[in-house]
């Protein structure tokens, strides 16, 4: 994908009965890993360099898992239900991942935060302990929207997923993608009231108009998504991130399924 980033990418979705013993690595994923392949890899919080995990690697046949520290990784950062994490592979054996809740929002890097703050109150001499018992805690709270059309093969398909220093939402498509809808605490934030159009770019910089509706606490793009979303081939099951770069202006990121 032109204007992507360059480093190898996969996701994985949380699902009801997710197993957290291990995970197995998209088997398309695997041909970036065979020659670098060691016994660990280490998983880092995306915009974070202060609280890293160290896991297993294990090789079954044509499989590859993350193992033993795959559990604590997951209970660290209270991962649930439709929870997703975006996996960037930014050199050997190295991973960083984003994590994105249930209603498309990025999580806030909480573990981050508990550090500083807990960095504050501790005496000078003493190492500084990362605290994550309050990653669960703060989630961004934005408007829902269901993920369990998902289906297992669409988690294993890799993918490049641009980095993002903007504020941004990311949404699924669904089977009826005739509009949008916008989280209500990142329109609340970054978008005005009413009616209006904001340009909609792809990473040609091609541009589309795109209607914004609000109503009541719901607001969607809608008129003009239609003909985005075709030109762009956008289908259902593709991962869409909205990047806000302007005050109307947003850059559309698209992973396919």
């Amino acid at each position: 994908m032109e204007g992507a980033s360059k480093e190898p990418t996969f996701f994985k979705i949380i699902k009801t009965g997710f197993n957290t013993d291990d995970l197995r690595i998209p088997p398309k994923f695997r041909r970036h890993m065979l020659n670098e392949l060691s016994e660990t890899a280490t998983l880092e919080l995306k915009g974070s360099s202060k609280c890293s995990w160290t896991v297993q690697v294990s090789q079954i046949e044509s499989d590859i898992y993350f193992k033993n520290g795959w559990q604590k990784f997951i209970k660290d950062n209270s991962l649930g239900d439709f929870e997703f994490l975006v996996f960037w592979y930014e050199r050997p054996m190295h991973f960083t991942i984003e994590i994105f809740d249930k209603t498309a929002c990025k999580r806030n890097n909480l573990l981050e935060k508990s550090t500083r703050a807990d960095n504050t109150k501790r005496p000078r001499g003493r190492p500084r302990k990362c605290n994550r018992s309050a990653a669960g805690e703060n989630i961004q709270s934005c408007q829902s929207f269901e993920l369990k059309e998902i289906k297992e093969e669409e988690e294993e398909e890799a993918a490049t997923l641009p980095s993002s220093g903007f504020r941004s939402f990311t949404s699924i498509m669904g089977k009826r993608c005739y509009n949008v809808a916008v989280p209500v605490d990142f329109s609340r934030e970054h978008l005005p009231q009413g009616y209006y159009n904001i340009v909609l770019k792809n990473l040609k910089g091609q541009k589309w108009k795109v209607k914004v509706v609000c109503s009541g606490k719901t607001v969607k793009l809608s008129a003009g998504w239609v003909e985005f979303r075709r030109a762009n081939q956008i289908n259902c099951g593709d991962i869409c991130t909205f990047d806000l770069v302007g005050r109307r202006t947003m850059v559309v990121h698209v992973i396919p399924k």
